[in-house]
């Protein structure tokens, strides 16, 4: 079960980061509309918290190696999703972020998000 959760999350994060890298401006636009409406916020909450919760209990791994890094981003997703559903304004800090550098920020995230997903997909072979 835990290899395939590190791959599923390998190729997620490849997959997801190489959009964020090629489609920076419709993330944007998606964040200032999530941003602007907090329901959206909850309904995405609903949708990812199982999924950070399927990592967390399926691959609840605290060793000194790679894996941990699937098990701490699994933890994150959880803990984000849990602030959106109990706190739903908890990031209104990103409203005063520029146009730009919100574009900027989801562009260098695109690219820590891929080069991680091949190393993790890498090493879960």
């Amino acid at each position: 079960m835990t290899l395939v959760i590190e791959r599923v999350l390998a190729i997620f994060l490849i997959v997801t980061g190489i959009s964020y890298g090629l489609q920076n401006v419709l993330w944007k636009d998606l964040i200032k509309e999530l941003l602007e409406k907090p329901t959206w916020l909850i309904l995405w909450s609903i949708l990812f918290l199982p999924l950070g919760l399927i990592v967390v209990i399926g691959h609840n791994i605290w060793v000194f190696d790679w894996r941990v890094i699937v098990t701490i981003l699994g933890w994150l997703v959880t803990l984000k999703c849990v602030l959106y559903l109990l706190i739903p304004n908890w990031a209104n800090f990103v409203r005063q972020w520029s146009d730009d550098f919100l574009q900027r920020y989801i562009q260098i995230a695109g690219v820590i998000e891929a080069i991680l997903g091949v190393v993790l997909l890498f090493l879960s072979f």
